[in-house]
């Protein structure tokens, strides 16, 4: 454990030292307020579901961009060879990694909390839906964390790395949108398993304000799944 948090305090302070971590943090604040109260101040309504309707989107772009570097720049700076032959076990590395990036995605959620104050200011605010995609925005941002890693994982081109995640995520991101749905048929087979496998169907349902256990459950099993397949992708360039 105390290898865990050494390594994680070392990851948190690498990321945050970084120029490129700033940039997509004031992209992903930038894009998600502007898209809300491009439309907002024209209806004045006390309702945050366009706000967070965005998220996953600005997710899709922003994330890869956070994640593309965690095993670039290890190789980059030659301290891949001393993590994978030092006394640590790897899903300590890839826990380390993936908490400094969950630490940067829940700053910047947390930097876009004047938008609910601001929109209260124009009518009553039921805080049951804000509290619910606040909750479910760093879930969901924990969730495209860990598949961006494991994206990550098998190229040692940053850029690569960068259009996987994007690739993957956008493609996730996409096949739960209503208007996706609509075109799928939420009630056949397809369209009930994308409603499935896509984290923006569980990310708008938990912001409704209601936590299901399943849509926790959801969020969890994705999150321990790619860090183990992350895991296991890094193991395997330990033991060649």
């Amino acid at each position: 454990m105390r290898s865990l948090l050494v390594l994680a305090r070392k990851e948190i302070r690498q990321i945050f030292l970084s120029p490129i971590a700033y940039a997509f943090l004031l992209v992903f604040v930038f894009f998600v307020t502007f898209q809300f109260f491009r439309t907002f101040f024209l209806i004045e309504i006390a309702a945050m579901d366009r706000f967070f309707y965005w998220i996953p989107f600005a997710y899709a772009v922003v994330i890869p961009g956070i994640t593309m570097r965690m095993w670039a720049e290890e190789r980059k700076q030659g301290t891949m060879e001393f993590l994978l032959t030092a006394p640590i076990e790897t899903w300590q590395i890839v826990t380390a990694k993936f908490v400094a990036g969950l630490a940067l995605v829940s700053l910047c959620v947390l930097l876009t909390c004047f938008v609910p104050y601001t929109v209260a200011r124009f009518g009553p605010l039921d805080p049951g839906p804000v509290w619910g995609g606040y909750l479910g925005a760093i879930l969901m941002g924990g969730t495209c964390i860990a598949i961006g890693m494991f994206c990550s994982a098998f190229t040692q081109d940053q850029i690569v790395s960068f259009l996987a995640g994007v690739s993957v995520l956008l493609t996730l991101v996409l096949i739960g949108s209503d208007w996706v749905l609509t075109e799928l048929n939420p009630g056949s087979t397809f369209g009930a398993f994308a409603r499935l496998v896509s984290p923006t169907t569980h990310f708008e349902s938990i912001g409704r304000g209601v936590v299901d256990v399943r849509d926790l459950y959801y969020f969890g099993s994705m999150i321990a799944l790619f860090l183990f397949l992350n895991t296991r992708v890094i193991d395997l360039r330990r033991w060649r």
